[in-house]
């Protein structure tokens, strides 16, 4: 155990480290730019809170999402017709499909013949870099917002393959992001930015090379806020983390969004690096990394409220989430049927921080309140030095299982065995669960899908409220 214990410690550390000087190495702000000039026949510039509209071909104001933003105002609206956009330019020394460097709203889903009401499924706007350059790069004091696009084709060698946020306070809301490639954020990275993102889905992107960071997404030092955005089918290098989603320097809070299908060397699903973090309410699922195969913590302090880990993978330890010199608190947590490795559910060390001349070790302290560990071989395994604290928790098919050293602390309150009855979805509670009216009060009043929750809450993320609706199983609802 201690062999695979320091093999596990140096693995992360040398990744770790590595990572924060890739994530910060090498960039830097851009230089500020003068306004562009008028073109001979360009339309005049505009004054703040117009609308202009862009199409490929007449009857519209612009052809060119780019031309429209450079003679846009702060505050104007720039409404994209249906079609493909591509065709890359370079400004400041980054190539991208379009540059924004002020407060615009840029919305696509846009027909000719109906410019107030935008259909993004009827009417797709898609930008594509063809793999030129990127999609966008958003940079300065500014608070732009992007709506209703199809993003796609991006590539970038260092950072945001599909989308570059940088400094900027930008919204995202109802794009699909897909089938770009950088090393650091495929499809999009944010830096220094506290965006928000709002219903986007992240698919088949890609952080290449051997040592990529955040399929889907990456963030450094971005307390960004994640609403209902989903991620699916993302992955890193082959000693890559975070193939969802990677955390670094970020205190974001992330609710309702869906993990589904990543993968990555270290969390599938998603990895959060001295981040100290909120998600509430997530589905974090069939997720595939040789460690960490839902959700890796490396020191971080994080509190997770109503989430799912269920039916990950792993190759070696934390099938379902590996915890790493981290404090952390989980309450009305559901682990089901995490797989692979070890066997264990919850993998729970230390992490050493081998850089300076004496080596540091960051050990762990995990409370789980009120939570459902089921199906796995191992229920949770703890290494020496690191303690967790359980009140609350559904035994099935699954024993807690610890390590052998003496110096582990673990405490077990109001622990109840039997099944838990799950619908067809894997996680949600029908009449005959041995969940209902177990836990004990942890303070949260609502579940998973924001119902309310009995004075006498059910243990997991679920509540039960006396009828039992039809689930689909998890994977067949994501794609219908």
């Amino acid at each position: 155990m201690r062999s695979k214990q320091l093999f596990t410690s140096l693995t992360l550390g040398l990744g770790l480290t590595l990572g924060l000087l890739w994530l910060l190495g090498g960039a830097t702000l851009p230089v500020a730019q003068a306004a562009p000039s008028q073109c001979p026949g360009q339309r005049p510039l505009l004054q703040a809170g117009d609308v202009i509209t862009v199409c490929l071909s007449g009857g519209c104001d612009y052809a060119s999402i780019q031309a429209a933003v450079d003679a846009a105002n702060p505050g104007d609206e720039i409404l994209v017709a249906a079609g493909t956009y591509t065709g890359v330019s370079a400004r400041t020394g980054v190539t991208q499909v379009v540059y924004i460097s002020k407060t615009v709203t840029i919305r696509g889903g846009y027909a000719t013949n109906n410019w107030a009401t935008s259909d993004p499924v009827a009417n797709p706007t898609t930008l594509d870099a063809q793999g030129q350059g990127r999609v966008l790069y958003i940079t300065g004091d500014i608070s732009p917002t992007v709506e209703g696009l199809r993003i796609t084709g991006g590539n970038a060698e260092w950072r945001g393959g599909g989308v570059y946020v940088i400094t900027a306070t930008a919204t995202l809301s109802n794009n699909q992001v897909f089938s770009n490639t950088s090393y650091n954020g495929g499809g999009l990275y944010l830096r220094s930015s506290d965006a928000t993102l709002i219903s986007n889905t992240f698919t088949d992107n890609a952080a290449g090379g051997m040592l990529g960071y955040g399929g889907g997404l990456s963030l450094l030092a971005s307390d960004a806020t994640l609403i209902s955005n989903t991620f699916t089918a993302n992955a890193t290098g082959e000693l890559g983390l975070g193939g969802g989603l990677c955390l670094w320097l970020s205190a974001a809070t992330l609710n309702s969004n869906t993990f589904i299908s990543n993968t990555a060397h270290v969390g599938g699903g998603l990895v959060l690096g001295f981040s100290d973090a909120t998600l509430h309410g997530n589905t974090i699922s069939y997720n595939i990394a040789d460690y960490c195969g839902g959700l890796g913590l490396c020191v971080s302090n994080a509190t997770l409220v109503n989430n799912l880990v269920a039916d990950n993978r792993t190759h070696s330890q934390g099938s379902g989430l590996g915890i790493y010199g981290s404090s952390l608190g989980l309450l009305h947590t559901t682990i089901a049927h995490n797989t692979g490795g070890d066997g264990n559910g919850m993998y729970v060390t230390s992490y050493i921080d081998w850089q300076g001349t004496t080596p540091t070790t960051y050990y762990s302290t995990v409370a789980l309140t009120n939570t459902i560990l089921v199906s796995h071989s191992v229920g949770i395994s703890v290494t020496s030095g690191n303690t967790v604290t359980v009140n609350g928790v559904l035994w099935y098919g699954t024993p807690v299982t610890v390590s052998q050293a003496t110096t582990v602390t673990v405490t077990v309150q109001n622990q109840h065995q039997g099944d838990p009855a799950f619908a067809a979805d894997g996680y949600h509670l029908t009449a005959s669960s041995a969940a209902i009216d177990r836990g004990v009060n942890a303070g949260v009043a609502t579940d998973i899908d924001g119902q309310s929750r009995d004075a006498i809450p059910d243990l997991g993320a679920d509540e039960f409220v006396g009828v039992t609706p039809i689930y689909l199983p998890l994977i067949m609802r994501q794609y219908q």
